[in-house]
C-alpha cells in the first residue's frame, strides 16, 4: 500500500531543456516527495534544436507515477505542468507528434524572422510587446511552412512544451498567456488573444493553435486511459500551467515591482515584475502567472555554457575542483574574458549569429582563470540586461536565486556582484515544479492569491554585493559593448 499523505497534495512537473523534474507539496508548501528523469535534446546542425515530444510525456508519467506511488494518489488534489519556452510542437488531429518539438535554443528560422518583421512591420512588435526574432514562435512556423510544408500542412494544432503533456493527461489544447506571449507575431499582449493579422500572414487559422487561458485555470481532468498510465486517480483537476521562467518566478515568490528571480539552468533568465505593459523590445516580456503581473526578462545561456566548458575544457576534473580553481582566480580572472554568445544571445543584443570567444589569454593563465571567466562572462550578461531594465524605471531590491547554478556560492557572489543588490539563494527550493504545484494549488483553491508563494519558499541564504567588484563589472560590461562588434565582423 502507498504511505498515506497529510492532508491533501498537489504535484508539479516540469519540462527542462535537459530534464524534467517534479515534487508534491502539501498545503502549506512543504515537498514531501521529488524526481528527475533526464530527457536530453537534439543538436542536429549550428543553431538547430530539436526533442522527442514523446520523451517529455514519458518522463512526465514516469515522475507523476513515482510521486503518487510515494505520497498515495488519492491524496492528489490537482496537477500542473510547466515547460521551456517558445517550443513549437506540431501534433495531428489525434494528438500524436507530427515529428521533433524545436526548441526556444533554436535559430534556424533567421530568414523567416526577417520577412515576417518586413512584411508586418513595427505594428507587430508593438502589439505583441516582443521582437519578431528566429527564437519566437511566429518564424519557427514560417520555417516549418517553407521547409516541411507536409507537417505544417498535417498539424491540427501546434503546442508548447507544456502543452503536450497536458494534453496527454487530459484531452484538452491549451496553453497560458506568458507562454503564447513569446509567439511573435501572433500575439497581442493587451488583448491576451491571438493577433488576427499576424495570423493571416502565416495563413494560419486560430483553430489550430491552443486556447489561451490562466495558467491556474483547470484544463481539464485525468483521463481514465492517463490515470492508467500514471497511477492518477482519474477525474484529478488538472491546470493549464505555463511557461517555465514565469513558474519559477511565482516558486521564488517574486510577484512585485523591485523584487527579482533569477533563473540558472541550461537556460539563464533574469525576470522582474511590472504592474503595466510598458515594453522594451530590447528585453522579453511576457505575463507572470498565478497574478496579474507584466515580467520583463533578460534571457542568456547560464548552465549550457557551464556545462560545454566542463565537457570541452576540463577532461575528468569534478565541479568541486574547477570551483577551488576559480575561487582562487582574481576577480576580473586576471583579464580573460568570455563572451558567452555560444547560440548567438537574445537580451539586448538580439543577435542570432553571434558567437563566444575567449579574449585576454597569456601563458600565465590556467583552468581556473577560464572557468571564473565563464562564470563572470554569464554575470556580465545579466548585468547589460540589468542596465536596460534600469532605463525602463525598475528598482531592484532583491534578487531570489534558483536551479541547479544557483547552488554553487561562487557563482551566487559573482552573480552578486555584478547586479549589485542582496542576492537570496533557496537551499530547499525546486524551482519551476514548485510553481506548477502553486498552479495547481491556486486553481483547485488550496491556497488564495500569488503571495502564498512566499511562504512556500523555505530558507534564504543571503548574499551581500562588494562594491569595489560590482564596479568591476560594470567596466567589464563597458569593454564588452565596444569589443562585440570587432569580434562580430570575425563571427
Amino acid at each position: 500500500m502507498p504511505p498515506a499523505a497529510p492532508g491533501p497534495l498537489v504535484l508539479g512537473v516540469d519540462i527542462g531543456t535537459s530534464s524534467a523534474k517534479g515534487a508534491a507539496f502539501d498545503r502549506a508548501g512543504r515537498c514531501l516527495a521529488a524526481a528527475e528523469v533526464a530527457c536530453a535534446y537534439r543538436v542536429p546542425a549550428a543553431g538547430r534544436a530539436e526533442a522527442d515530444a514523446d520523451t517529455w510525456w514519458r518522463a512526465a508519467r514516469d515522475i507523476l507515477a513515482r510521486l503518487a506511488a510515494r505520497v498515495g494518489a488519492a491524496a492528489v488534489e490537482a496537477i500542473g505542468v510547466t515547460g521551456q519556452a517558445p517550443t513549437l510542437l506540431p501534433v495531428d488531429a489525434e494528438g500524436r507528434p507530427l515529428g521533433p518539438a524545436i526548441l526556444w535554443l533554436d535559430v534556424r528560422a533567421e530568414a523567416e524572422a526577417d520577412q515576417l518583421a518586413a512584411a508586418l512591420g513595427p505594428e507587430a512588435e508593438a502589439v505583441g510587446g516582443n521582437r519578431i526574432h528566429a527564437y519566437s514562435l511566429g518564424p519557427k512556423l514560417a520555417w516549418l511552412r517553407a521547409h516541411a510544408p507536409e507537417r505544417f500542412a498535417a498539424a491540427a494544432c501546434f503546442l508548447q512544451s507544456h502543452s503536450y503533456p497536458v494534453l496527454r493527461l487530459t484531452g484538452a489544447r491549451t496553453t497560458d498567456f506568458a507562454s503564447a506571449a513569446l509567439s511573435a507575431p501572433l500575439y497581442d499582449a493587451r488583448a491576451r488573444a491571438w493577433w488576427t493579422p499576424g495570423l493571416a500572414q502565416l495563413g494560419l487559422d486560430p483553430g489550430r493553435l491552443p486556447a489561451l487561458q490562466p495558467a491556474h485555470a483547470v484544463a481539464g481532468a485525468v483521463t481514465t486511459a492517463a490515470a492508467l498510465e500514471t497511477g492518477l486517480r482519474a477525474g484529478t483537476p488538472v491546470v493549464v500551467g505555463g511557461a517555465d521562467f514565469a513558474a519559477s518566478a511565482l516558486a521564488a515568490g517574486v510577484t512585485e515591482p523591485g523584487e527579482a528571480a533569477l533563473m540558472l539552468g541550461t537556460a539563464g533568465n533574469l525576470i522582474l515584475p511590472f504592474t503595466a505593459p510598458a515594453f522594451d523590445l530590447r528585453l522579453i516580456n511576457a505575463h507572470h502567472v498565478g497574478c496579474d503581473r507584466y515580467l520583463a526578462l533578460g534571457a542568456t545561456l547560464a548552465g549550457a555554457v557551464q556545462q560545454w566548458f566542463r565537457a570541452t575544457w576540463s577532461g575528468p576534473a569534478p565541479l568541486e575542483a574547477l570551483e577551488r580553481e576559480a575561487a582562487a582566480a582574481p576577480a576580473g580572472a586576471g583579464g580573460v574574458r568570455l563572451l558567452p554568445y555560444l547560440t548567438g544571445e537574445r537580451t539586448p543584443v538580439w543577435d542570432a549569429g553571434a558567437r563566444g570567444a575567449f579574449t585576454g589569454l597569456s601563458l600565465a593563465h590556467g583552468r581556473g582563470h577560464l572557468y571564473r571567466a565563464v562564470l563572470e562572462g554569464v554575470a556580465v550578461s545579466f548585468r547589460h540586461c540589468l542596465e536596460v531594465m534600469r532605463e525602463r524605471g525598475a528598482a531592484l531590491h532583491e534578487v531570489i536565486a534558483v536551479d541547479g547554478g544557483a547552488r554553487s556560492p561562487l557563482w551566487r557572489q559573482i552573480l552578486c556582484d555584478a547586479l549589485g543588490a542582496p542576492l537570496r539563494y533557496l537551499p530547499d527550493a525546486v524551482g519551476a515544479p514548485g510553481g506548477a504545484a502553486l498552479l495547481a494549488a491556486l486553481g483547485t483553491g488550496m491556497v488564495r492569491g500569488a503571495e502564498a508563494a512566499k511562504t512556500w519558499r523555505g530558507p534564504v541564504v543571503e548574499q551581500v554585493p562588494e562594491s569595489a567588484r560590482t564596479e568591476l563589472y560594470a567596466e567589464m560590461l563597458a569593454e564588452r559593448i565596444a569589443l562585440y562588434p570587432s569580434l562580430r565582423r570575425v563571427a
